[in-house]
């Protein structure tokens, strides 16, 4: 089996956490093998994932040894993208005999009639069928989620993936920026989405994520996606949008405003933005997550708008729009140079307006430094 020196390195730091797992995790013991479905956690240990669908494809890692089982149809796709030689299944024939040999070669075997001492982790997004299949197989004496492990990997990018974010972020920035010049009175939302969309594809993005456009009381909803209303004097606008570059994601919100804000308005706009602040001010290595959230929420709750404040402060990004770490009041995840997350807090006044401010921030040594480079001032049209 030929493995990148990238994917290699990743699978021995991931074979170590196996085995240190009861360290590591809070109740957790040595784990024997770790099943990986075709989700991001693939795509980051192997540079690529096929297509998932209904037929198992499963990466199987003991902590000595590697086999990757594939249906019949994706198998040259994943050779030739990952120079490994996996072990392919038909669809007539189904999975049970090559994931029966694939962990024979990995030294983990169910025992007929007794219990296993096995313990396997499996991934978090793994189909149940799949999960299911592996279980009758191997009667493992605990199953667990895969997601802490992986997680310990992923969480600490490495300086490549962080050039390659920083792109994705400024691709993020004009696409931004693009849909902000379209937005004036008769305008709908759908039509400044679709011209975020548009410059996204044009800027070579891999997919577009999301386009989030809300206006004016559609801007109360966090997650409004976008609708056919039309935007009119007045309205403030939550533009929150996101894409995938070279399979690593992006995730930034500004606010736009058509004409002149309203006292409140500018008020409640100007407590977002000094959270959004001393958020980012406290994501420094050492600090804990719930630091970060603590520092902007404190801003928004002494202002009289903590039951607006709806959700998190932020959350990790990279393979996947949502990732560890989670910027919440409770988490207790240090913060380590290498991170990277958002830091977007937000007030939502039902049936008026909402206002969110999202910046990427990196943990380093030093002071931690954005991703994103827009402006944070409101965007007058």
């Amino acid at each position: 089996m030929i493995l990148s020196k990238v994917s290699a390195e990743r699978l021995s730091r991931l074979q170590e956490q196996m085995a240190r797992a009861g360290l590591v995790l809070s109740g957790a013991e040595v784990v024997d093998v770790v099943a990986i479905a075709p989700t991001a956690n693939m795509r980051y240990l192997l540079g690529f994932a096929p297509l998932a669908d209904e037929r198992p494809c499963v990466l199987l890692v003991s902590r000595d040894n590697t086999r990757l089982v594939v249906p019949e149809l994706n198998a040259d796709q994943v050779e030739a993208h990952t120079s490994m030689t996996p072990i392919r299944w038909p669809d007539a024939a189904g999975p049970h005999r090559a994931f029966t040999d694939a962990l024979s070669v990995l030294g983990i075997k169910g025992l007929v009639g007794t219990p296993s001492p096995i313990v396997l982790a499996a991934d978090d997004a793994m189909r149940a069928d799949a999960l299911l299949l592996l279980q009758e197989i191997i009667g493992p004496r605990k199953t667990m989620a895969a997601g802490e492990l992986m997680a310990a990997l992923r969480m600490r990018k490495s300086e490549a993936e962080l050039e390659v974010m920083a792109r994705a972020a400024a691709v993020a920035d004009a696409a931004l920026m693009a849909g902000a010049d379209v937005c004036r009175p008769g305008v709908t939302e759908r039509e400044v989405a679709e011209k975020i969309a548009s410059s996204f594809r044009s800027q070579g993005a891999d997919q577009v994520d999301f386009t989030i456009v809300g206006s004016g009381p559609n801007g109360a909803f966090p997650h409004h996606e976008f609708s056919d209303r039309r935007l009119e004097v007045g309205d403030m606008v939550i533009i929150d949008i996101g894409a995938t570059l070279d399979g690593y994601h992006s995730d930034v919100t500004r606010v736009v405003h058509l004409g002149e804000p309203s006292a409140e308005e500018r008020a409640v706009f100007e407590v977002v933005l000094e959270a959004n602040r001393r958020g980012r001010e406290a994501a420094v290595a050492g600090a804990r997550a719930r630091d970060v959230d603590r520092a902007a929420r404190k801003v928004v709750v002494e202002a009289g708008y903590g039951p607006q404040f709806i959700h998190r402060t932020g959350h990790g990004m990279g393979l996947e729009v949502h990732e560890p770490p989670w910027i919440t009041s409770e988490s207790d995840t240090v913060l380590e140079p290498g991170m990277v997350f958002s830091v977007e807090p937000g007030i939502y006044l039902p049936d008026k307006f909402g206002v969110r401010i999202e910046d990427i921030v990196v943990v380093t040594a030093g002071e931690s430094r954005c991703l994103t480079g827009l402006d944070r001032r409101m965007i007058i049209r």
